[in-house]
């Protein structure tokens, strides 16, 4: 065999197609089942994510960009998580949410055929519209950042643009960002400063209108129809950057 064509086949062997049916049935068992499952299957499904992560994040990088919307560094962040914080049902749901996605953006950006299901997408979300303030669930349309009010007023001045609508409560003095569902469950940063809330937790949400200085309740960064859920990646870095000042 020439040395050109050896070589060929090396590579071959070592870069083969990712599988992204295989790596989206794995990551929609974990979804659908979950803390469901017994301790072994568990732990199974955990290494393959995992195993699947270890291939599509590098990949991720090298076609979408360190900084795109895949979620790669969330991914990175999910796959380092310590799983006894989160526990072995909430560590897996957050792997096979960054499995769902990168296999979403990734075969987007293939090509891929479509009809295929692919990340999981919150369900859309009405705002309040009456005239009263509404106790809203996380994690199902988003999953919402609690940030001390000092800290926050330096990461709304940084990520200026960037950053969707945020609500200021001024009777906890903390401000609420609003994430993809999931996106902060990994994130590694001061709990007495930012606190993610996910499923079983509520945020108190004011309607749209609520935007003058007089509420003690309002959103400081105004809801629209094109401004709601922030970029987390953009977030947490915002975030790391301003605690760590402290």
């Amino acid at each position: 065999m020439p040395a050109s064509t050896a070589g060929t086949a090396a590579s071959d062997l070592e870069s083969p197609p990712l599988d992204f049916a295989t790596m989206r049935a794995t990551a929609e068992h974990a979804l659908d089942f979950g803390a469901r499952l017994p301790d072994e299957d568990l732990e199974t499904a955990i290494r393959r994510l995992r195993a699947h992560l270890a291939l599509l994040i590098p990949e991720a990088e090298e076609r979408l960009g360190r900084f795109s919307p895949a979620g790669i560094e969330e991914a990175r962040r999910r796959v380092a998580a310590d799983p006894g914080v989160l526990g072995p049902g909430r560590h897996a749901h957050c792997l096979a949410r960054s499995v769902l996605e990168l296999c979403e953006h990734l075969g987007r950006a293939g090509g891929a055929e479509p009809g295929v299901r692919g990340a999981p997408v919150p369900e859309p979300w009405v705002p309040p519209a009456g005239p009263a303030v509404e106790l809203v669930a996380a994690g199902r349309y988003w999953d919402a950042v609690r940030v001390r009010a000092d800290v926050g007023e330096r990461v709304i001045k940084r990520l200026a643009d960037t950053s969707g609508a945020v609500i200021q409560d001024s009777y906890g003095s903390v401000f609420y960002w609003l994430v993809t569902p999931g996106a902060a469950d990994a994130w590694d940063l001061p709990p007495e400063q930012v606190v993610p809330l996910g499923v079983a937790t509520f945020v108190a949400v004011p309607p749209p209108q609520f935007t003058d200085e007089s509420r003690r309740l309002r959103w400081i960064r105004p809801l629209t129809v094109s401004r709601c859920l922030t970029d987390p990646t953009l977030l947490h870095d915002a975030l790391a950057a301003e605690t760590l000042t402290l």
